[in-house]
């Protein structure tokens, strides 16, 4: 169970995303009125919206002290119910948990689910269920590597020891038979498509800079959660 690495991933989403923001600029510190228009601003605290606060409160108001003074423990409870639980994260390889969590709560629950479902060649639907994990647990290298860019294969080369010369021949898959090592592989080719994803989205203009900088530090830390828990398979295996 990666259920314990909950507390990591929300911890990343954290610090990604910062304290309270009054950006009048972002549309999501403005709380629509009721014809969606630009109503107050309340701002956004971690990441949580003026509109997820709202919709959190309801049916109490919220005010922009409200989204000032956010506590953790409410962060805590709104990134179970409304990002972890609904992609099923604590299912998910460690690494992968992070990948798919804070994607979700930067895009879009739906749209972290559908690259899921997307690597692992099932319908996509948005909603991460049982055909999704087990396609997921049944993926392999060869199904992987095709879908890997050239920068994150690099990557994968250099952590498991290999030249870069080794593209992604035999070589590459008998490292990849460890399931553990299998984790970095679907980290990276996820990376990837986030990125891509990012790229063609409606405001990489503006935003662009700040996701992809987010991509490479989620990855980053994704790999860390991926060694950290073959540390622990390792110490748990000594005794």
């Amino acid at each position: 169970m990666t259920g314990q690495n909950f507390d990591a991933c929300l911890d990343f989403v954290r610090t990604a995303e910062g304290g309270y923001s009054e950006d009048p600029k972002d549309l999501g510190n403005w709380l629509p009125d009721e014809n969606g228009r630009k109503g107050v601003l309340i701002g956004s605290h971690y990441g949580v919206s003026a509109a997820m606060l709202a919709s959190w409160k309801k049916p109490h108001p919220v005010s922009p002290d409200d989204m000032r003074n956010l506590d953790l423990d409410t962060f805590d409870a709104i990134a179970r119910s409304r990002f972890w639980n609904p992609l099923v994260c604590t299912a998910l390889p460690p690494g992968l948990d992070l990948m798919v969590f804070d994607f979700g709560w930067n895009c879009g629950v739906s749209a972290s689910a559908r690259l899921l479902q997307r690597m692992v060649g099932v319908t996509m639907d948005g909603c991460i269920g049982p055909q999704t994990l087990a396609a997921l647990n049944q993926m392999n290298a060869s199904d992987l590597l095709p879908q890997i860019d050239p920068e994150n294969l690099a990557t994968l080369h250099a952590r498991l020891g290999l030249p870069p010369s080794s593209g992604i021949g035999p070589e590459v898959k008998r490292a990849l038979e460890c399931r553990q090592t299998m984790a970095l592989l679907l980290v990276l080719v996820l990376s990837g498509m986030q990125e891509r994803e990012y790229r063609v989205r409606a405001g990489f203009r503006r935003w662009g800079r700040g996701w992809l900088a987010r991509t490479k530090r989620r990855t980053e830390t994704a790999l860390a959660l991926v060694v950290a828990a073959k540390g622990r398979e390792t110490a748990s295996g000594m005794y």
